[in-house]
């Protein structure tokens, strides 16, 4: 049997392997937890061999079988696959994981930021032209064309803001403007000032956390709110000194509360049962991201984005779209832009988008090598 090996590098918790005949046909699957990464790009690179071995042979695999390798990683990369800009893995920055497994294994190596690869797998089921949404610890994104092609990479990033195209990397160049965001906090009783404090608070006092792009002091930039933690920051400026929401959560629930990674999850319970705090905050972030879109549209339409293209959404986060979702809709329509939200394609199939998208990597890599022979 043919079969590619996908991987999808996490920050968080692990990096998942999966051996693959086709992206959406799993047949074995590994993972090499955090802890276990090293303190050297050596030992993680040897390890992730050593694992991606160990999958071939539990799955009565050949390794004549192997087509080629996908890798879905965050950071950001440059043109040949190196590393430039990792701060949540420092073990590999400044490597090129893309070329070692190369030389290991002797395949073709795909490998994309994981928004990218996300996208790809939305574009692998719904052969259409899309932008992909993924809030977690921020807003990333994607513009993946008909033909399945990442437009506007942040591929060879120079550092400078302005260089970053907004489908790219929404939640960090796109700007929210201070008297807009004032204006929608009151609308649902809230306190930007009070927005603002709590996140000087939190940062340690960093001023440079109220700054937008560029350091522009008049706005923030989008991923302050519109990400996973960002949810958790709008539901403590709606909540204020108000406590009644404890009342419908356990004492294991509110010590969870406190966790950025998991506080959503409560969110949305009390969103479901109507919790006027949590409504709120919900309503605050739907309106906010509807305010973010037209950015993002309006820049990618003078580089050719169609009108009306749909926005899939991944991430753990964007379950919380039913609580959300048609504030942005309703705002969106207003804005008269015809966009329309859905859930992730691939999340409805019960699969890993990053590991999809890496698989379809993987034979992206496999066609660009048999077009152009090399030393594969």
């Amino acid at each position: 049997m043919e079969y590619q090996i996908a991987i999808d590098i996490g920050a968080g918790q692990s990096t998942k392997l999966a051996l693959c005949p086709t992206p959406f046909d799993i047949v074995a699957e590994d993972e090499l937890p955090v802890g276990e990464y090293g303190d050297r790009f050596d030992r993680y690179a040897e390890e992730l061999a050593r694992r991606i071995t160990a999958l071939i042979r539990r799955a009565g695999q050949q390794d004549s079988g192997l087509r080629g390798i996908g890798v879905a990683t965050a950071g950001i990369l440059g043109s040949d696959g190196r590393f430039v800009l990792t701060s949540n893995i420092p073990v590999l920055q400044g490597t090129n994981l893309k070329t070692w497994l190369e030389a290991r294994f002797g395949v073709p190596v795909g490998i994309d930021n994981d928004a990218n690869a996300g996208g790809l797998a939305e574009w692998s089921v719904l052969r259409v032209e899309l932008l992909y949404w993924v809030f977690g610890g921020g807003w990333g994104g994607a513009w993946i064309s008909r033909d399945g092609v990442v437009q506007y990479p942040a591929t060879d990033w120079t550092g400078v803001d302005t260089d970053l195209h907004p489908t790219s990397e929404p939640g960090y160049a796109i700007p929210l403007g201070k008297m807009m965001l004032r204006e929608v906090f009151l609308e649902v009783g809230a306190s930007f000032e009070r927005f603002e404090q709590n996140l000087l608070l939190e940062f340690d006092g960093d001023p440079r956390t109220l700054a937008g792009p560029s350091g522009d002091p008049e706005s923030i930039r989008a991923e302050i709110i519109l990400s996973g933690p960002g949810r958790r920051r709008l539901f403590r400026a709606v909540v204020g000194d108000d406590d009644f929401y404890e009342r419908f959560l356990d004492m294991e629930e509110l010590d969870q509360m406190a966790d950025p990674g998991r506080a959503g999850k409560y969110i949305s319970k009390l969103s479901s049962m109507r919790v006027e705090a949590a409504v709120n905050t919900d309503r605050l972030y739907g309106k906010i991201l509807a305010h973010a879109t037209p950015y993002m549209v309006k820049h990618a339409a003078a580089d050719g984005l169609i009108d009306g293209v749909p926005i899939c959404l991944g991430g753990k986060p964007s379950y919380a779209l039913p609580y959300f979702g048609p504030s942005t809709q309703r705002f969106l329509g207003k804005f008269g832009l015809f966009n329309y939200l859905r859930p992730s394609a691939v999340d409805e199939r019960g699969l890993n988008a990053n590991v999809v998208g890496a698989a379809v990597l993987a034979e992206k890599a496999v066609a660009a090598a048999h077009a152009a022979p090399s030393q594969f």
